[in-house]
C-alpha cells in the first residue's frame, strides 16, 4: 500500500510522504549524491562570470584602449557573441543526450570553455576576442543541454524542488565572481586588468570536467535504454539509503516504467513533439519561460550596466565596478533565498509576484531617467541606481531560479532533452535580439527605449497571470497528469498502482532466488 499522499496539485496526489524521509544530510549517500551533482550544479558559472565580464569590461579603460572603444553595432555583437555561439548545439546536436545519456554534454562542453576561454585570453583584437566568446558560448550550451536534466532526474524527490531551483544560482555566482574580479584587477596598470578575470572562467569548466566521470548517470536515461539494473543500483544507493527493499525505490521504478511505457518507449521525433494538444500546452508554457526570462529587462543590466550608470551620474572605474559588484551580489542573494523558500509558496506566486514587480520598477525607472537625461535632476540619477536594484530582486524572484524547474516540470520524460533544448535556443536566440539591439538603442533613443519595456513587461505580466498554471507539489512523472484529462488521470493513476505492485513482486523474487543461490 502506498504512503500517504505528500501534497496535491489540480487533484494530483503524491504517494510519496515526503515528511517521513530525512534530509539528504542525515540520509546515507545523500552527501556524497549532492556533491557529485555539483559537477552539473555550476553548469552555469562560466557564462556568469562571461556575461559579468561583459559589462566590467566596457569600464576598464585597458580593455577600451586594447579593442578600439567599441560602441553601437560593434558593442552589440560584443554582448551578442556568446549567445550566437550558444545557438549552434541546439541546430546540430539537439540528440546528443538522448543518445550518449546526461553526463557526456557537461565533459565536451568543458573542454570547449576551456578553448574559448584561451581564445579570449590571447586576443589581439576584438573579433578574436568576440570568436572566443562565441567557443565559450557553444561550450556553455552544450554543458546546458546535459546538466539541468541530470540534476533533475538524478536528485531525490524529496529535495529534487530546491535542488533544480538552486541550479540556475550558478549563473548569478559567476556574475559575482567576474564582477568583483573585475572591480579588484582595474588598479592593476597593465593588460592583465582584463586578462586575469577572463583567466578565472576556466576554472568552473575544469572543475566539472574532471568530476562528472565519476557522477552517476540518469536513472530514467537508463531505464529508457533497458538498462534497469543499472538504475535500480543507483536508486538504491543514493535514494534508498542502500536498502534494496526501499520503498521510494520501487515507486520511482514503477513511475519512471509507467512513463515510459505511456510514451512507446522510444526517442520522440521532433514531429511527436508537437503532435498532440497536451503537448501544445506544455511548449507553450515553455517557450514563454524562456522568452520572458531574457526580454523582461535583464539583458540591460546584465550586458550594458556601464551605458546605464553613465546616465545616472557614476563615471570613473571605481563606481562602476563597484556598483556592478554590488548589483550582482545582491541578485545573488535573492536567488539563495528563493532556493530556500521556494516549497512554501506555489510557483504561481513566484512568476505574479516577481512580474508586477518588474512592471512597477520599469515605470519609474522610465521617469526617473528622463528625468535625469533631460532636466539635469541628480534625484532622477539616484532614483535609477535604486530602480537597478530593486528591478533585480523583482526579476530574480521570478525568473532566474525557476527558469530551470518550470519547463522540466511540466513535460513529460520523453520531452524532457528535447524541451531543455528547445527552451535553451528560445533563450539563445531571445538574448541574441536583446544583447544586440539593447546598446543601439540607448545610443540613438535614450531613454525612450524604456517605454518599449514598460509596454512589453506588462504584456508579460498578463501572460502570466492567467496563463501559467501550477506545478509545486508532485513528482516529475506525477506531473504528466496535469495537461491530460480527468478520465486520462483516472486511468494513470489505476495503472501506476497496478505496476507499483507488480515491481514490489518481481523484486522481491528476485531477492529471493538471489538467496537461494
Amino acid at each position: 500500500m502506498a504512503p500517504a499522499a505528500a501534497q496535491a496539485v489540480d487533484g494530483i496526489e503524491s504517494p510519496i510522504d515526503l515528511t517521513t524521509i530525512p534530509p539528504f544530510y542525515r540520509r546515507k549517500n545523500g552527501i556524497l549524491l549532492y556533491f557529485l551533482l555539483t559537477s552539473s550544479l555550476i553548469a552555469s558559472m562560466a557564462l556568469g562570470i562571461d556575461g559579468s565580464m561583459t559589462n566590467g569590461m566596457q569600464a576598464l579603460e585597458s580593455w577600451q584602449e586594447r579593442f578600439g572603444y567599441p560602441t553601437g553595432a560593434k558593442l552589440g555583437l560584443f554582448g551578442a557573441a556568446n549567445a550566437i555561439g550558444g545557438v549552434v548545439p541546439f541546430l546540430f546536436l539537439s540528440w546528443i543526450g538522448d543518445v550518449f545519456g546526461r553526463r557526456l554534454p557537461t565533459l565536451l562542453g568543458s573542454i570547449v570553455i576551456v578553448a574559448g576561454v584561451l581564445v579570449e585570453f590571447f586576443a589581439t583584437s576584438l573579433d578574436m576576442y568576440i570568436g572566443g566568446k562565441i567557443v565559450l558560448g557553444v561550450g556553455s550550451s552544450l554543458i546546458q543541454m546535459g546538466a539541468p536534466v541530470l540534476v533533475t532526474e538524478l536528485s531525490h524527490p524529496k529535495e529534487r524542488v530546491q535542488v533544480t531551483t538552486f541550479y540556475n544560482t550558478s549563473i548569478v555566482l559567476g556574475y559575482v565572481i567576474g564582477a568583483w574580479a573585475t572591480f579588484g584587477a582595474y588598479r592593476i596598470d597593465s593588460q592583465w586588468s582584463w586578462r586575469l578575470p577572463t583567466l578565472i572562467q576556466l576554472i568552473p569548466s575544469a572543475y566539472q570536467g574532471f568530476l562528472v566521470y565519476f557522477c552517476p548517470e540518469s536513472p530514467r536515461w537508463l531505464i529508457a535504454k533497458g538498462r534497469l539494473a543499472e538504475a535500480r543500483a543507483i536508486l538504491v544507493k543514493y535514494h534508498g539509503e542502500c536498502e534494496p527493499n526501499a520503498e521510494i525505490v520501487d515507486l520511482e521504478c514503477a513511475e519512471i516504467q509507467q512513463a515510459l511505457d505511456k510514451e512507446a518507449e522510444a526517442n520522440m521525433t521532433w514531429r511527436q513533439f508537437f503532435a498532440s494538444v497536451p503537448n501544445l500546452k506544455r511548449i507553450s508554457l515553455c517557450f514563454a519561460t524562456a522568452l520572458f526570462s531574457q526580454s523582461s529587462g535583464n539583458l540591460l543590466v546584465s550586458n550594458y550596466l556601464t551605458q546605464i550608470l553613465k546616465d545616472t551620474g557614476l563615471r570613473t572605474e571605481y563606481e562602476i565596478t563597484l556598483v556592478n559588484g554590488m548589483v550582482t551580489l545582491w541578485q545573488y542573494i535573492v536567488a539563495l533565498g528563493v532556493t530556500l523558500v521556494i516549497n512554501r509558496f506555489r510557483r504561481r506566486f513566484f512568476f505574479v509576484t516577481g512580474s508586477a514587480g518588474v512592471l512597477v520598477t520599469f515605470i519609474v525607472w522610465t521617469i526617473a531617467s528622463q528625468q535625469y537625461i533631460e532636466n539635469g535632476s541628480l534625484a532622477g540619477g539616484r532614483l535609477v541606481l535604486a530602480c537597478i536594484f530593486i528591478f533585480q530582486g523583482f526579476y530574480t524572484l521570478a525568473w532566474t531560479n525557476l527558469i530551470v524547474t518550470y519547463p522540466l516540470e511540466i513535460v513529460t520524460y520523453q520531452m524532457r532533452a528535447k524541451t531543455w533544448a528547445f527552451v535553451l535556443f528560445t533563450i539563445q536566440v531571445s538574448s541574441i535580439f536583446g544583447a544586440y539591439v539593447n546598446p543601439i538603442a540607448l545610443e540613438n533613443i535614450s531613454w525612450r527605449f524604456y517605454i518599449y519595456y514598460c509596454v512589453w513587461v506588462a504584456i508579460i505580466f498578463l501572460v502570466v497571470y492567467f496563463f501559467f498554471v501550477e506545478t509545486a507539489g508532485p513528482t516529475l512523472e506525477e506531473l504528466t497528469y496535469l495537461f491530460e484529462g480527468k478520465e486520462e488521470q483516472r486511468r494513470m493513476k489505476e495503472s501506476l498502482e497496478a505496476k507499483l505492485d507488480v515491481s514490489h513482486e518481481e523484486h522481491h523474487h528476485f531477492e529471493e532466488n538471489k538467496a537461494t543461490v
